[in-house]
């Protein structure tokens, strides 16, 4: 029976989610996720005729403990005679530059550095070693601050950028064994044990609940994240090829038939705002909040011309036929403009930003 971790790897390279012959930069932090991810990637290779190389992030803090991580993955990557590439962020200092929460911020950070080491080693592709515990917690977050479908679906298989998971149906369990069976050590960040983080106070709460109602409690939640997630590959492959057309980058912002959208589902509406805003988002944070979507799908259904701005930074307005996203001018309100509606017409809400889940 094919190892689960090297099983899922096989499926990756079948399914073109990392063809054969494909480059791909694995995000190899230390822990053992992303080592069940390198040796697995390299059990594989041969017969997937992949060309790995292996990208770490400093994240610039753990000082001595995030120096210790760095040459524990390039140690590795030398063993295995691959390319190592690094890059050390200041993620605290992203954090404060673009005023969002640390975890965001090094996010924001880890992922830039990693865009940068899969261009120098010309990797289409970028392997993360996200799993199935990880779309559990997802879930339970993005169900915690009532997100809708995106979050609720948890991690993306692939994204536009060319991040892939191939591990999401891979339990924690299995990569523990994957590693026990062949003696791969690997790092531990004591900061996991810190529970004013909210995933990790979900993931011990994930863990208590498991051992108390067996596994079929998490199983049950698996299958609603599932769930969400075929709801939300349906979605995407209708807006790619009904909406996704309708959508045009002009000069000073992105257009789109305003009748078209307003005739659209709700979700495609949804959708489609999200996807005209995104230009113009501040790093790190996404282009508006929920509830600032939903007042402009209501303006859409109205059928009537708006402005509306969100967190006083992007314009939405309909005029017409046409629908309009782009960035506000700094520092002038949307009433003192003399746009099309009065004062009171006008809508402006403060962007209070949402938490991103690991999309």
């Amino acid at each position: 029976m094919m190892d689960s971790i090297l099983g899922a790897l096989a499926e990756a390279a079948e399914s073109g989610l990392m063809p054969p012959g494909a480059a791909v930069l694995l995000a190899v932090s230390g822990g053992a996720d992303s080592m069940a991810l390198l040796y697995g990637c390299a059990e594989t290779a041969s017969r997937a005729r992949w060309k790995l190389a292996v990208g770490h992030v400093h994240h610039g803090w753990r000082g001595r403990e995030a120096d210790r991580d760095a040459a524990f993955v390039a140690d590795h990557a030398r063993r295995l005679g691959l390319p190592f590439f690094t890059r050390r962020r200041d993620a605290r200092g992203e954090a404060r530059k673009l005023k969002i929460s640390p975890e965001a911020g090094a996010r924001h950070a880890r992922y830039g550095a990693l865009a940068e080491m899969a261009l120098e080693a010309a990797a289409p592709r970028i392997a993360t070693a996200h799993q199935r515990d990880d779309r559990v917690e997802s879930y339970l977050l993005a169900r915690e601050r009532r997100a809708g479908l995106a979050g609720l679906a948890g991690p993306r298989r692939e994204r536009r950028d060319g991040v892939v998971r191939p591990l999401l149906e891979v339990p924690r369990a299995e990569i523990l064994r994957f590693l026990s069976s062949r003696g791969l050590g690997y790092r531990r960040d004591a900061t996991n044990g810190d529970l004013r983080l909210p995933r990790n106070r979900v993931r011990r709460e994930l863990a208590l609940s498991g051992s108390e109602r067996g596994p079929a409690e998490v199983e049950g939640l698996l299958e609603e994240v599932r769930s969400r997630e075929a709801a939300r590959n349906i979605l995407e492959r209708e807006f790619v090829e009904r909406v996704m057309p309708r959508i045009r980058p002009g000069p000073a912002g992105v257009l789109a038939d305003a009748a078209f959208l307003a005739g659209c589902s709700r979700p495609l509406q949804r959708r489609a705002i999200e996807e005209a805003a995104l230009p113009f988002a501040r790093p790190g944070r996404p282009p508006l909040t929920g509830r600032e979507r939903e007042q402009i799908v209501r303006r859409l259904a109205g059928g009537a011309d708006f402005r509306f701005e969100a967190g006083r930074r992007i314009r939405f307005e309909r005029r017409g036929p046409i629908f309009s996203v782009h960035a506000a001018s700094a520092g002038v309100s949307a009433a003192g403009r003399g746009g099309n509606n009065s004062p009171a017409e006008s809508v402006m809400l403060d962007a209070a930003v949402e938490k991103e889940s690991l999309v």
